[in-house]
């Protein structure tokens, strides 16, 4: 490129304002883009988090063999205090075919991890509870 090339450039960058970035200076228009963006995107998080409901978790603790019909199961529950919950329980046989099925339900009270037990009823050979999932119950 010429030097005549270069000025003429120069002229038509100044007269509609636009000027040649500096190499150095992209990159820290661009952190500084990237790290606003990261920012607005943690604390949407956790405003999206504060806003979502009570805490509920739950996990299949341990259950006994089927006996009589029945497959007994307990249930692990850490939910904030003076929460109901309903857990979703199922009992699956050698296929992974659902033969039994029980809503827990777990009244509201001071204790904020508890084990639970739950008997769900058998309509076939159940070897193994499954649970589905538990949230805040329904008033």
């Amino acid at each position: 490129m010429s030097d005549h090339d270069t000025a003429q450039r120069d002229l038509l960058a100044e007269r509609y304002g636009r000027r040649p970035v500096e190499p150095g200076r992209r990159g820290v228009v661009i952190a500084v883009i990237a790290a606003m963006v990261l920012v607005v995107g943690v604390v949407g998080w956790m405003i999206a988090g504060s806003l979502s409901g009570p805490n509920v978790d739950a996990e299949l603790h341990s259950w006994d063999e089927p006996r009589d019909g029945v497959i007994t199961a307990r249930v692990e529950i850490r939910r904030d205090a003076d929460l109901a919950v309903t857990c979703d329980l199922v009992a699956v046989d050698l296929r992974r075919i659902i033969v039994g099925q029980l809503d827990l339900e777990v009244p509201a009270g001071p204790d904020e991890h508890l084990i639970v037990p739950a008997d769900i009823p058998l309509e076939g050979d159940g070897i193994v509870p499954e649970l589905r999932g538990c949230e805040p119950a329904s008033e």
